[in-house]
């Protein structure tokens, strides 16, 4: 606070005086007197003539004067030594054109006639755009001046270590720099070293590291422990804040300390710091199993990924060899060391062991890192997670081994069909004619063995490709109420049967026969995994199957289905076998108690649906089977279900028989014949083209076998609509897959017909596709006319 002439606060000064001060003193003083008197920094303010006008307490204790009353009024040059009056008049006198601080150092002429030194700041104050004054701080630089004339002898040496030093050094004694060389005025973009001696220690450091560093000053002057170098963020005179590294030592000298510091700029270390730990975080954030690893296998750095991958930790691995942990095939290792070696890298898929013990397949791409002299030095290591892709992989090549199965099944079966046909056809018509009971029971028993051939033939396609048969409206929970009463009343008392139906289970279109079928092998198996008692768990569900999870599973799309799953509560399914439970033939089951065709033919019936299944199984607890087939809403079972096909009745309506087997083609007629129709055949699509030319009048269907040599079906097909656009034509096809079945209902058939078929079915589809005539429709329920 600045001081009047008696010492005290200018609390009530003179009127003349008062107006001088408030027309001179700054509006600035106010706010720096009370930092001045606290920071101890002398202040002062003259007027345009040179002549004290304001100062503070420190400046009077500099002067060594009593009271204010001493210096108020005075000229500035009373208080300086002759030979410095020079050049601070200059100063005076060049300051008002100047902008910003002017700093120097001057000696003083205190009060008891002693000299002093001082280092000042000066600067002009303008009001109104108009200099009224000059303020200034000084700063006792007497101890300082001192201490160089004692630091003389030494100076030289210590000069030229300052001068010749590529780092950053300082010089401080009580907190105030004395001496810094180019390099620190260069590093923190100075003109001269004069702008930097005689301030605080700590001006060119951070406002926020000042703390800190100040706490290492006191505790050190107090002889405990603290860090010589440390890092800090420094500050440059046109304020950039730089990354600093900071050497501290003290030392005595005339029974003074000193302490010396070396600072050097690591603003390009750290940001390279960063950069590093920036791809180490990507490192571990990657997927991939990422590590280096020593000539000797030492692993030197571990990733999050390979944590993920493998199970161990980076504290578990780094510095630790591999083999000690992660069991590998020596043979292959020493065999990819040496392509390694050879040729800077290797890739490939291997197999490793995991920290709980299973077994995870990776790809691996290995590079042996060198250094500047082309020396080995490390290796680095990248390895992907394939297991689940390797996975998906067999379950495609499964599948493509049941299609290739299926191919050979099917084109079996075409010529089985085109063999039982005729026997399945004929045998009734013979039976009808023959009166002896020994004949008509060995017709029987013909029969019979065709039926059960033809059973045989759709088993067969069934696991190996799904036959599509005729779909109608099913409720879910009647599936499951039939199969959970037939397994409690037949299977062993000690298998507890539950069921667990949804309220809400959408229904499906499906054929009742073969999904039966496929939970009665589901819940065979589960009983023979239960040789001693547990529980068999039939449910019923709604499923809603995303993009990401469809893609998982072979031929699934995204949708809504029905859910129908089978559990048990047995042994499992052990690990190394769980690959192959759907192949065809397969079964862990004793001599003559499993056929392996099992779990095919409910693969094949669920295929055949347009559906999938999932299968999840733990040894010791047992398996769930779950069978997923497309839902239907209520409104398309309501009208699916609403169809229904007339008995056939015969009204002679002429029918066009065209098969390159003859057996079918005349037993066909013959029955055809018997029931009322009037039939032409013929063994060539051409002859049945040129037939229908002539006569096409007088021909209400074409009966056509889809598979001929020469002019196959749909090219008959085609020729037969270019002469009548609108014939009716039934197709007669041995093909069961579902893509063939597709492709023949691309042709806008009246129906189709799959062989072998009996009279009966091939009455009833001629009848649905002839136009309906005045007493064609028979009674509900009743079967086909006697002969």
């Amino acid at each position: 606070m600045l001081m009047n002439r008696t010492g005290k606060k200018r609390d009530a000064p003179s009127a003349s005086k008062r107006v001088r001060a408030e027309a001179a003193l700054p509006k600035s003083e106010e706010r720096f007197q009370d930092v001045c008197e606290k920071s101890g920094l002398a202040y002062f303010f003259i007027d345009m003539e040179g002549r004290f006008q304001g100062v503070n307490k420190a400046w009077l204790r500099l002067h060594k004067l009593d009271t204010a009353d001493e210096i108020l009024g005075r000229h500035y040059s009373t208080t300086q030594v002759e030979a410095d009056q020079a050049a601070a008049r200059q100063i005076v006198e060049r300051l008002p054109t100047q902008k910003g601080i002017t700093q120097g150092e001057f000696r003083r002429r205190c009060k008891d006639g002693s000299i002093g030194w001082h280092a000042f700041s000066v600067s002009p104050v303008r009001r109104a755009g108009k200099v009224i004054g000059i303020e200034g701080i000084l700063i006792d630089t007497t101890e300082r001046k001192r201490a160089e004339e004692r630091l003389q002898e030494g100076e030289a040496k210590l000069r030229a270590l300052f001068e010749g030093s590529v780092y950053a050094m300082g010089l401080a004694k009580d907190g105030i720099q004395i001496m810094v060389n180019p390099a620190y005025v260069e590093l923190f973009g100075y003109s001269n070293a004069s702008e930097v001696v005689g301030r605080p220690l700590f001006t060119n450091i951070a406002p926020e590291e000042r703390p800190r560093l100040r706490e290492f000053t006191r505790r050190r002057s107090l002889g405990e422990p603290v860090p010589s170098l440390y890092e800090t963020r420094g500050v440059k005179r046109d304020g950039t804040v730089f990354e600093m590294a900071v050497g501290v030592s003290t030392y005595e000298l005339n029974n003074e300390v000193y302490t010396i510091g070396i600072l050097r700029d690591i603003t390009q270390r750290k940001m390279a710091e960063k950069k590093v730990r920036e791809q180490a975080a990507l490192l571990d954030n990657a997927n991939d199993a990422i590590c280096v690893t020593a000539l000797d296998g030492t692993i030197l750095y571990w990733n999050r990924g390979s944590e993920r991958t493998f199970g161990w930790t980076g504290a578990e691995m780094v510095n630790r060899k591999a083999t000690e942990l992660i069991r590998q095939d020596l043979v292959s290792m020493a065999a990819i060391s040496a392509v390694l070696f050879n040729q800077g890298t290797w890739s490939g898929e291997w197999r490793h062991t995991t920290k709980g013990g299973g077994v995870v397949e990776v790809f691996s791409r290995l590079t042996l890192m060198r250094n500047e002299q082309g020396e080995a030095q490390s290796i680095f290591a990248i390895s992907t997670d394939i297991t689940e892709k390797k996975q998906i992989e067999a379950q495609f090549l499964r599948a493509q081994r049941l299609e290739s199965i299926g191919a050979l099944a099917s084109g079996i079966a075409h010529d089985l069909n085109n063999v039982l046909t005729p026997i399945l056809l004929g045998v009734p018509l013979l039976d009808a004619m023959v009166k002896d009971e020994k004949a008509r029971h060995l017709l029987g028993t013909i029969q019979s063995s065709a039926q059960r051939g033809a059973g045989m033939v759709k088993q067969v396609l069934t696991f190996a490709r799904g036959v599509e048969g005729d779909r109608l409206p099913l409720q879910l929970r009647h599936l499951v109420g039939e199969m959970t009463r037939f397994a409690a009343e037949t299977f062993p008392k000690d298998i507890r049967v539950e069921s667990d139906v949804a309220v809400d289970a959408l229904p499906i279109l499906g054929d009742a026969t073969q999904l039966h079928q496929a939970l009665l092998n589901l819940c065979i198996n589960a009983r023979d995994a239960m040789p001693g008692g547990g529980v068999l768990t039939l449910k019923a569900a709604n499923v809603v199957l995303s993009e990401e999870e469809a893609e998982k599973i072979p031929g699934a799309q995204p949708g809504s289905f029905a859910s129908l799953s089978v559990a048990d509560t047995g042994a499992g399914i052990p690990p190394e076998i769980e690959a192959k439970i759907f192949e065809p033939f397969f079964t862990t089951k004793g001599q003559g108690k499993g056929t392996g065709l099992g779990l095919s033919t409910v693969l094949g019936i669920v295929h055949g649906h347009g559906g999938f299944v999932r299968h999840a199984s733990k040894v010791g607890h047992g398996s769930t089977f779950e069978l997923c087939i497309p839902a239907t809403t209520t409104e398309q079972a309501a009208a699916k279900g609403a169809s229904a096909a007339p008995w056939p009745r015969a009204h002679g309506e002429c029918i066009l028989v065209v098969d390159d087997e003859a057996a079918i083609g005349e037993v066909a007629r013959q029955a055809l014949v018997e029931y009322g129709y009037q039939v032409i055949t013929a063994s060539r699509g051409a002859e049945a083209l040129s037939i229908f030319e002539e006569r096409r009048q007088g021909i209400q269907l074409v009966l056509t076998d889809m598979m001929m040599p020469e002019m196959d079906g749909p090219t008959l097909v085609a020729a037969l609509r270019a002469v009548d656009r609108g014939v009716r034509i039934v197709g007669i096809t041995g093909m069961s897959d579902t893509a063939g079945v597709n492709t023949m209902k691309a042709l806008e058939l009246s129906a189709m017909l799959r062989k072998p078929f009996t009279i009966e079915r091939l009455l009833a589809v001629i009848r649905g596709a002839l136009p309906v005539t005045p007493g064609s429709e028979g009674p509900a329920g009743s079967g086909p006319p006697s002969p």
